[in-house]
């Protein structure tokens, strides 16, 4: 294996082209700004379908761009803070009027940005045959969005649910995971909480996808893209107090030590406590990176990162006749001071560019993380005695895994006769040790082997000695899973209106798993094939219309390569098909999308109702939806963001055809943002939702609620801005997620947010 990746890094050794070829207006712009360190800002609609005849010679921004934009029809125009604005070479009155303030960008329209995690190479979103949300780290800032699960509220067709308090957990169109997260489109599956502090832009991919990721992503993914080391000064801190004790800060620093190095280094630290009885928080990271260009184009990118994580397992309040029980949001269920979690991770990625020829580059990825993991929690398993007692529980877990990819490319254009084909052809290696041992907890002080503790709804909250030692059933395993992939993309250009995407992946994934506590070794063998095939028509120049065909399978080992036994070891992965048509519109003022698809699982394991003791592989769900988002600027005060879904999902009749949990059938989400007066602007927000079900039993559903936030910003100077964000400003009592019918979050109260982000 460690040859195999060496090997693979060979071609990036090559000698290079000169410094920017000829190519797409996108592209070339691109690779000036990763020669140059110009910082340079444009209108996605600007560069689309325009192409550049490069640049042979480096110099200063102020002669190459003119060069690079010949024949375009655009020009360059240097801001206050050194950037560079790309427009028409004859704009329109309003586009001379600058912003009084230039600190901080305006969130860019949601079709401005590339995805390179939905279509391999990249491609403008207005192009991505796929339902897809991009959140900037500008929005993020805008909205306060400091974790995964306040993120997601905002991106239609995706639930965020509890994860058994220790971890990031979502449902996409049905389908719940924990492991569908990836960071720069590299697998970070592990169960934790991630931090948004070194994140430059958010991915969220709905729809299964395996051609572009590998096994996986039933219903979806997120990719976070992080921040980089570039050639410019980067200096900004962010400071935040809150309600309950929270207290937040973060920096964000970087720069050029010569023309060929640059640097940046983000940190955070945090510590809160709750609106819950009992329960805090801490954590801090921290990620330098490096970034190594030469005059032939090459890049070469390094960076590490050290995350620590330390709080409370919560896992919210048990249910009673169907509905959470009726409590004080502050109400702990259990004991707090026994349920912990905690995380470290040290993560180092290598990343190498070249262009190998005008229209040929390579691209590469290694990536080695090894992450530590632990919890536990005393937590409620439900009422008993018609509503007055409550069960309590308790068990720990630990697992340590190590995740060693390795990512290549080739990227190609071709033209035969009347076609453009954009070819990527690329491998994946990967090799993935996991650890996990989990223990029962005994209330010894109660008795001897007493697993449960009984205590009134109205007073649940207890400090009882606990130990904790496995039973027969605790599992105790160790995994090693190796895999292997080839993959092709085919974007052709069939004419100015049609494209065809294509694709295929090949996968051989080889898993050893140690069952320790059984005495057993198990293995599986997979070689699933992932084809992809969309189409996108441009009827008009501000729209798209596609239709897309993708599947992704999911192992029988499980997202945690813990769920291997004897009677699944040798059977087929599973199989998730998607079926999607949508279409996009961007005039300028107007960004809208909007996706309808149907989706279906196949290969689920169930007992014959026919023959006793035998089992079978059925079609185990369906479900269907639409999804929409619009953004708008009305005019240049007030911006506007909208996301709707309506979604079912189901089991099959063969599985009692139950509807599926944490999926309700409508969600709504908006933010708007108005400029009051210069350097002061409002923004509300809304998050609604109807009412869902907590398990797949649908005896207990969460009821439906809308929430109101706001936020209020004043720009002190060039250099400072002062934000007030209020979240749940009506104070309304509602009940947010939930991980099964007895762990249930209530919503937090009212808390406000004061912080302070600095330039420098």
């Amino acid at each position: 294996m460690k040859r195999l990746f060496l090997l693979a890094l060979l071609p990036s050794l090559a000698v290079a082209a000169p410094v920017i070829p000829a190519g797409s207006l996108d592209q070339v712009l691109r690779d000036y700004m990763l020669a140059s360190g110009a910082l340079l800002s444009a209108d996605g609609r600007l560069t689309l379908d325009r192409s550049s005849p490069g640049l042979a010679e480096l110099s200063a921004p102020e002669r190459d761009l003119p060069r690079i934009l010949n024949g375009t029809g655009l020009e360059a125009v240097r801001l206050a803070d050194g950037s560079y604005l790309l427009r028409g070479q004859t704009p329109p009155p309003e586009a001379e009027l600058l912003p009084e303030v230039v600190a901080r960008p305006a969130a860019q329209a949601p079709f401005d940005a590339i995805s390179y995690f939905a279509v391999k190479g990249g491609a403008p979103l207005r192009d991505v045959p796929q339902a897809l949300s991009v959140v900037e780290a500008t929005q993020l800032h805008e909205r306060g969005l400091l974790s995964m699960g306040e993120m997601l509220a905002y991106v239609p067709g995706v639930q965020a649910t509890l994860g058994e308090g220790n971890r990031d957990s979502a449902v996409f169109r049905g389908y719940n995971t924990s492991a569908d997260f990836f960071v720069n489109g590299l697998r970070d599956d592990v169960q934790y909480y991630r931090d948004f502090y070194n994140t430059e832009t958010v991915e969220v991919l709905k729809g299964p996808n395996a051609t572009a990721w590998g096994r996986g992503g039933s219903g979806g993914a997120v990719n976070r893209t992080t921040k980089q080391a570039q050639w410019r000064d980067i200096g900004e801190a962010d400071v935040q107090l809150g309600t309950w004790q929270d207290r937040r800060v973060s920096v964000d620093v970087g720069g050029a030590w010569n023309p060929q190095l640059a640097w940046r280094l983000n940190a955070v630290d945090e510590s809160a406590r709750s609106y819950r009885d009992g329960v805090w928080l801490k954590r801090y990271g921290v990620a330098p990176s490096l970034s190594w260009r030469d005059a032939g184009g090459t890049l070469v990118q390094l960076s590490y990162e050290h995350f620590h994580d330390r709080r409370t397992t919560d896992r919210g309040v048990p249910s009673y006749a169907g509905r959470p029980v009726d409590s004080d949001p502050s109400t702990f269920f259990g004991d707090a001071a026994n349920s912990y979690n905690g995380v470290d991770i040290d993560a180092m990625t290598l990343r190498v560019e070249r262009q190998l020829a005008p229209s040929l580059k390579w691209s590469s990825q290694l990536h080695y993380a090894v992450y530590d993991k632990y919890y536990q929690n005393v937590f409620t398993g439900g009422v008993v005695d018609n509503g007055a007692t409550a069960l309590l529980m308790a068990y720990k877990r630990s697992a340590r895994r190590s995740n060693l990819l390795y990512q290549g490319e080739l990227e190609t254009v071709v033209d035969t006769g009347t076609l453009r084909h954009r070819l990527n052809v690329g491998m994946e290696l990967g090799r993935l040790r996991t650890d996990n041992a989990r223990a029962t907890g005994y209330f010894d002080s109660l008795g001897t082997d007493v697993q449960y503790a009984y205590v009134p709804v109205a007073q649940p909250a207890i400090h009882l000695p606990v130990s904790f030692r496995p039973t027969a059933t605790d599992m105790q395993n160790a995994s090693r899973a190796e895999n292997a992939s080839l993959y092709i993309q085919d974007q052709i250009t069939l004419s100015p209106q049609w494209q065809l995407l294509a694709g295929l992946r090949a996968e051989a994934v080889n898993v050893d798993f140690r069952d320790i506590r059984n005495a057993q070794q198990l293995a599986s063998h997979d070689r699933p094939l992932a084809p992809r095939l969309a189409l996108t028509y441009r009827p008009l120049p501000p729209l798209s219309l596609y239709a897309s065909l993708s599947k992704t399978y999911v192992l029988r080992v499980g997202e945690q390569m813990t769920s291997l036994t004897v009677d699944n070891q040798s059977l087929v992965p599973e199989v998730v098909r998607n079926q999607e048509i949508g279409a996009r519109w961007d005039d300028g003022g107007l960004s809208a999308s909007v996706a309808l698809y149907q989706l279906r699982r196949g290969n689920v394991l169930v007992e014959d109702p026919l023959n006793a003791g035998e089992t079978m592989l059925v079609e185990g769900q369906r479900g269907h939806g639409v999804e929409m988002e619009l953004a708008a600027r009305i005019h240049r005060g007030w911006r506007l963001n909208l996301g709707y879904a309506r979604q079912h999902s189901r089991l099959s009749s063969v599985l009692d055809g139950a509807q599926m949990p944490h999926t309700p059938h409508q969600t709504l989400s908006a933010w708007s943002s108005h400029a009051l007066v210069p350097g002061v602007e409002a923004a509300f927000g809304v998050i609604a939702r109807s009412a869902m079900y907590t398990s797949t039993s649908n005896a207990v559903q969460l009821p439906g609620y809308a929430r109101l936030d706001a936020s209020l910003a004043w720009q002190l100077d060039q250099r400072s801005r002062l934000q007030i964000r209020v979240e749940n400003l009506t104070d309304r009592a509602y009940f947010g997620a939930a991980y099964s019918d007895n762990n249930i979050m209530p919503g937090s109260p009212r808390a406000v947010r004061i912080g302070l982000n600095s330039h420098f």
